[in-house]
């Protein structure tokens, strides 16, 4: 899928802080991103409701654990 750039690249620069890493991309998860734990994804998800006015919800909650399926959150969510 391709993603808005301006987007990728400000979800990725929350991530970089939450995370505080510098070697965050579009392939960047929790799985293989060390500092990615349950605070950061907090503050992740927090950044994220705060800069899109996005309503985090049961059914969405698990999609901040990836760029990739925060991008498509991100996406699906515009498209409302």
């Amino acid at each position: 899928m391709t993603y808005d750039q301006e987007i990728a690249i400000d979800v990725i620069e929350i991530v970089k802080k939450a995370t505080k890493s510098n070697e965050i991309n579009t392939k960047s998860s929790m799985l293989n991103t060390e500092n990615w734990d349950s605070l950061a994804y907090m503050t992740i998800v927090s950044e994220l409701e705060l800069n899109y006015a996005i309503e985090v919800t049961q059914e969405n909650i698990q999609s901040f654990d990836s760029i990739e399926s925060i991008l498509t959150l991100l996406e699906s969510d515009k498209s409302k």
